[in-house]
């Protein structure tokens, strides 16, 4: 782990060349010399620095010693301990290592409280000691079933992250092949182009393979995260174990929860089923990671299978809720987005004098514009329906310790239970539109890293403040 980040760089390049010299050795060092000198460091400086980690077990806690030549030492007790994970991926099977990361609350943000890169029996032995308490008692489990997992990867999957991974292949890919490769790469791609648009813009090809390929990659990587997925209740804990190529168990210490988060997307509001994420320090928290309790069910086994996994959560009503008459407040903004593409193009038509002229003129020209204006508008009309839904799903409620948020944020709807002691603070903001209508948005924010804030819009102030008040958050 401590040279697979910089080996890649010379490795690949220096074998091109020892290659291209036929096995020369004597020219290739000659002409090399830097590029060995430069890999033996990093070798040399990875083996050094796996030579001074090492950790010690305690009785209730566990100490690290890393950092550069193991002077870093850091200790976590177990009954502090917010969130446990075991990695394994491809190779640290073959070679028989994992990696292990501990967090607690203490805001290191960017990464573990402890991260080990050990042997898998070291790694094992200590999931062993953080679950000792889970021997003797009764466990709850809860398993999803792959039909399940299938159509959570396909409706959790996401263009953006998809292409974010593609991209990161690409540049990695480059580096170690080099510039040549490449443009022969994208010659070739570019010929197969040019035989597939006969009738079809080439842009319009390029876009939709690309959002449909990074799509792809999303969910491949989605499904094989979340494949075996399964959560059991074991005294104070959530023993969760998930994946196919990199598999993953996870220690999550119910106390510790921030909250609970039931989410839709507007397909699965349609078809009556949610995902529920938990939210955790540390869980969650790795590279392009969701912090899953329940992957995907249907909206009333979700309930079922939470009671089951977090039997203390209680059952909060709604204290204030949008309707009917709060519709067009929800879609106002929305519908003026929906008329931007041709706010744009009547802006450069006056802008520019002949620029409608050339437009009308040059049939590639207007062919593009339509289906740009097109493509642009399908998302922006479905966010009007999505708002619409919005009015009427919005709501907030505090009950038992807890505060129950259900609220819209972009294309997807959440529904929160939050324990009051994790909340930080509770903001209420009104502009002077609010003022006239007696409206306000109310954000909640959560102790956690990275301080997640839910806001929750458009809600009566009156009774907003009265709700409160009842719960005893602000004053009557």
């Amino acid at each position: 782990m401590y040279i697979a980040k910089y080996l890649w760089l010379l490795l690949i390049p220096l074998a091109k060349y020892l290659i291209a010299t036929q096995f020369d050795f004597e020219s290739w060092v000659k002409t090399n010399w830097v590029d060995i000198l430069t890999l033996s460091v990093i070798f040399g400086y990875g083996i050094l620095r796996w030579v001074f980690i090492y950790f010690e077990i305690e009785e209730d806690s566990i100490i690290a010693h890393t950092g550069y030549f193991g002077i870093e030492k850091t200790q976590v007790y177990f009954s502090e301990m917010s969130s446990m994970s075991l990695c394994q991926g491809y190779i640290f099977r073959l070679l028989g290592a994992c990696t292990v990361y501990i967090d607690t609350d203490a805001k290191s943000i960017q990464s573990a409280d402890i991260r080990l890169d050990i042997s898998q029996k070291q790694a094992f032995r200590i999931y062993e000691l953080a679950t000792q308490k889970c021997r003797s008692k009764p466990k709850y489990i809860f398993n999803t079933q792959k039909r399940s997992l299938l159509i959570f990867s396909l409706l959790f999957s996401s263009t953006l992250s998809g292409m974010l991974l593609t991209l990161t292949f690409i540049y990695q890919a480059y580096r170690i092949v080099g510039r040549e490769i490449e443009e022969e790469f994208l010659a070739k791609v570019n010929t197969q182009l040019e035989k597939m648009t006969l009738h079809i813009p080439k842009y319009l090809i390029v876009a939709a393979l690309a959002v449909a390929g990074s799509w792809f990659v999303s969910f491949v990587s989605n499904l094989m995260r979340h494949w075996g997925f399964s959560c059991t209740r074991c005294a104070d804990m959530l023993l969760i174990s998930s994946g196919k190529g990199t598999k993953r168990r996870h220690i999550i210490m119910r106390e510790r929860i921030n909250y609970i988060d039931y989410q839709q997307s507007m397909l699965m509001k349609i078809f009556g089923i949610c995902s529920v994420q938990v939210h955790c320090t540390g869980y969650g928290k790795r590279r392009l990671e969701l912090s899953a309790l329940v992957p995907i069910t249907t909206n009333s086994s979700a309930e079922t299978s939470v009671r089951l996994l977090m039997p203390n959560m209680p059952t909060v009503g709604y204290d204030v809720r949008t309707g009917l008459g709060d519709v067009r407040r929800f879609v106002t903004i929305p519908l003026l987005i929906c008329m931007l593409p041709g706010a744009l193009y009547e802006f450069l038509c006056r802008l520019i004098p002949r620029f409608e002229m050339v437009v009308k003129t040059i049939p590639d020209w207007k062919s593009a514009l339509t289906n740009l204006a097109v493509i642009s508008m399908v998302p922006l009309v479905w966010l009007v329906i999505v708002k619409v839904n919005a009015a009427f799903n919005t709501a907030v409620g505090f009950e038992g310790g807890h505060c129950m948020l259900s609220y819209c944020r972009y294309y997807r709807f959440h529904k929160a239970s939050v324990r009051m002691d994790r909340i930080s603070k509770i903001k209420i903001t009104r502009n002077p539109f609010q003022r006239m209508n007696g409206t306000c948005h109310l954000y909640v924010y959560t102790s956690a890293e990275g301080s997640s804030c839910h806001v929750v819009r458009g809600l009566n102030y009156e009774r907003l403040t009265a709700a409160m008040a009842k719960a005893g958050i602000i004053d009557p």
